[in-house]
């Protein structure tokens, strides 16, 4: 009888963690779940990975790009590899930049045939004198009649060169419909809903500093730099459209979404100032 209590216990279960299972929908990205997945070191070091930038790491830790790469002593433009071990907290290094003269120039040395002895010089002919030609007389210049100008005559069009297209620098919100929550509430920024097909704009003019899904808790994330403090990401599952390091205007495509036939998406839209999140109605109006 005893077993069978067990039994009958174990198959209760089973069915119940079987139907809490079935009710989640797949392919939802993790919005509210952000934690940073950051492999660190015994010594608390972040070990930089394929397809890091420094701008990524500060995201995904919660810091301040700047004081990242000054705390390690990195310049302009930022330049970190596979390997690298990062300090997350000390204080501010010198930026490390190699030494004229550390390594000594590498020459290389070719062995050259011997040089050909010259050849002798033969004494130089006579010259005959010249004779110059006289001058033919010349002639009056002859000037051609204007002829009188035709006013329906059609003048040759000449092509303008067309204007570069100038990014545009007021800020706005990078989808055209309202957020599902508030800042602050449980989120660091605001998530909408995707239903249909939706193109994800730039908020502000920029250059885009990242641009992948190397970050555990994003499904594909897109950071754009505004100034020297503040950055705007963009967390989605959909298709990315720019690169990094290109310069961006304020609604500009970013990304597409296209749900799935009876699958929602979710579109995760953050501010942060020198490393903080801040509420984007402060800026967006």
């Amino acid at each position: 009888m005893a077993n069978d209590q067990i039994l009958q216990r174990l198959i209760i279960i089973v069915l119940t963690v079987g139907v809490q299972v079935g009710c989640v929908s797949l392919g939802t990205p993790a919005i509210s779940d952000r934690s940073s997945g950051a492999t660190l070191n015994s010594s608390g070091q972040y070990v930089v990975r394929k397809g890091d930038t420094l701008y990524s790491i500060a995201w995904r830790l919660g810091l301040d790009y700047k004081s990242l790469a000054s705390i390690n002593g990195i310049g302009k433009p930022f330049v970190i590899f596979p390997g690298q071990k990062l300090r997350l907290r000390g204080k501010p290094q010198t930026i490390k930049t190699p030494r004229a003269g550390t390594k000594p120039a590498v020459v290389k040395t070719t062995t050259k045939a011997p040089a050909k002895p010259a050849a002798r010089s033969t004494p130089a002919k006579p010259q005959k004198p010249k004779v110059v030609a006289k001058p033919a007389p010349r002639k009056p210049p002859t000037v051609a009649a204007k002829k009188p100008s035709q006013p329906n005559a059609a003048r040759p069009k000449t092509s303008k060169p067309k204007p570069a297209r100038t990014l545009s620098s007021k800020w706005a919100w990078p989808v055209k419909q309202q957020p599902i929550g508030k800042f602050g509430k449980g989120s660091n920024g605001l998530d909408y809903a995707i239903s249909r097909r939706t193109n994800v704009m730039s908020a502000g003019l920029g250059e885009v500093v990242y641009a992948g899904n190397g970050i555990a808790g994003f499904e594909r994330l897109v950071i754009v730099k505004h100034t020297g403090n503040l950055l705007s990401a963009y967390s989605f599952n959909g298709r990315v459209l720019v690169k990094e390091q290109q310069r961006i205007g304020a609604g500009m495509r970013l990304a597409e979404i296209l749900p799935r036939p009876g699958v929602g998406q979710k579109l995760h839209f953050e501010l942060r100032r020198n490393g903080n999140p801040i509420n984007p109605g402060s800026v967006i109006r």
